[in-house]
């Protein structure tokens, strides 16, 4: 499914916080400076699908992440708390030539858990529930793990990014492997999703070739712009 492309471009990592003594504050623990909410600029990323536009905004109390391309818009509900960050709603477009049109939005009942606050190296978490669709509840099984910091180069440059690994399995034998990179006061800068199931992702492996998904952040844009 297509949101198993975005649902992991849309995420929230901590900033480097203090456990046990100033010394460690920058080596172990990430906080959300990580995924800023920045109401005043517009991410450009170049992706698989063409150029898309990020933008971030508040709305009934639930933080909403908006990505647009051509081809796809993507929208979440997230709910950041102590203990972690939640996904409680998503909706997609996907519009790809002719024959794969997609409109739809995906609701939890148990927000679907995304990671655990705070943060750091190594840890792991997972989360399984229901996703419900026009009447239809199927199971989701996410798992994921954080890794050292890295430095990566994007065309908008070079950033100190944490890595991020996570699975998401789904209906139709739907299973991704996705793996992003997050720059302290910035966000997401770079992902990489491997294909590999069925669902209507299995239909952009097989028949458009997309076996691999790539995003890498290209331009910042100061004055935002309606998606």
């Amino acid at each position: 499914m297509i949101r198993t492309i975005f649902i992991f471009t849309i995420i929230f990592v901590l900033t480097l916080m203090n456990l046990a003594s100033p010394v460690k504050k920058k080596s172990n623990l990430i906080s959300c400076s990580y995924f800023p909410v920045n109401k005043n600029i517009t991410l450009v990323y170049g992706s698989s699908f063409g150029e898309s536009f990020t933008q971030y905004f508040e709305d009934g109390g639930f933080t909403v992440s908006s990505r647009k391309g051509d081809k796809f818009k993507f929208k979440q509900s997230l709910i950041i708390q102590n203990d972690g960050v939640y996904v409680k709603e998503v909706y997609e477009h996907l519009n790809i030539f002719l024959f794969i049109k997609k409109d739809e939005t995906n609701t939890y009942e148990k927000p679907l858990f995304r990671f655990p606050l705070p943060l750091s190296p190594g840890m792991e978490w997972n989360w399984e529930g229901d996703e419900c669709c026009d009447g239809t509840t199927s199971r989701i099984k996410v798992t994921g793990k954080a890794f050292d910091i890295e430095s990566v180069n994007t065309k908008a440059g070079t950033f100190d990014a944490i890595k991020l690994e996570s699975t998401i399995e789904g209906a139709s034998n739907s299973k991704n492997h996705v793996t992003e990179w997050y720059a302290e006061g910035m966000g997401l800068i770079k992902a990489k999703i491997i294909i590999d199931g069925g669902g209507i992702m299995g239909i952009l492996r097989d028949v458009l070739g997309y076996g691999t998904i790539e995003f890498e952040l290209k331009e910042i844009r100061k004055d935002k712009s309606d998606l």
